[in-house]
């Protein structure tokens, strides 16, 4: 009898070994562009601050924040399958394992400056959702910044991007982002679109949602696909 989970495994490890032999082309000027416009000017962050990355996946922000200069950067992540694919990020410090359980244990009594959740929390049932953002408070420096990057449910390009996988189980957009955060003891600073890097496309896309809403009686607050929100502590 074939064991399902194990041929599931097998293909997340290959998927991941495929992407590590191209990483050293995968990260490129646009990534850094979009980083920081997404990051770095969205939170105020400079490379002598410390991160912490919440499911850093196969490692793309891991490789801007190096790039960048940051050389205190912590990654968590569950999935024992993407240790390969990260092997060659020798700056930063990466475990694989429950992000609270991982932090509880390595990191008692140490915070950090910025604290990133990039496409993670659509993944966690909200119940595990708000017990994990409670406690991330935990780990959060005084006028430190929680940065999460979220599909939109609120705009019909969004749907696409949550619906197109059934791994999202938490739909979220800019009201129920805020509501979030007073369920889970945050101030919300700003809920904004993540926008195209390249001017012209942008420009594109704020005219054609610009139409429609002007077209529509009832229209979304944030047209884009992805939204990003800032929290703080209060």
């Amino acid at each position: 009898m074939i064991d399902d989970s194990k041929l599931a495994n097998a293909h997340r490890s290959e998927f991941y070994k495929s992407h590590r032999e191209r990483s050293a082309i995968t990260y490129k000027k646009k990534h850094r562009r979009q980083f920081d416009r997404e990051f770095r000017d969205l939170t105020g962050a400079d490379p002598s601050m410390s991160v912490l990355e919440i499911g850093c996946g196969t490692g793309l922000f891991l490789r801007y924040l190096e790039a960048g200069g940051y050389l205190q950067t912590v990654a968590i992540d569950t999935d024992e399958n993407l240790l390969e694919a990260l092997s060659g990020l020798a700056g930063s410090e990466i475990h694989i394992g429950d992000a609270q359980a991982v932090l509880a244990e390595h990191f008692a009594g140490r915070t950090f400056d910025r604290i990133v959740m990039f496409d993670v929390a659509e993944h966690i049932d909200l119940p595990d959702l708000v017990t994990l953002l409670k406690a991330l408070r935990t780990y959060l420096a005084d006028g430190g910044r929680l940065l999460l990057r979220v599909p939109n449910i609120e705009s019909p390009w969004g749907l696409r991007m949550f619906f197109g996988t059934f791994d999202h189980v938490t739909p979220l957009g800019p009201g129920r982002l805020r509501e979030l955060a007073v369920m889970t003891g945050w101030t919300c600073v700003s809920v904004v679109p993540q926008e195209p890097v390249p001017v012209l496309r942008r420009w594109r896309e704020r005219m054609m949602n610009g139409l429609l809403a002007k077209m529509l009686s009832y229209h979304p607050e944030i047209w884009t696909a992805n939204v990003l929100a800032v929290y703080a502590k209060d």
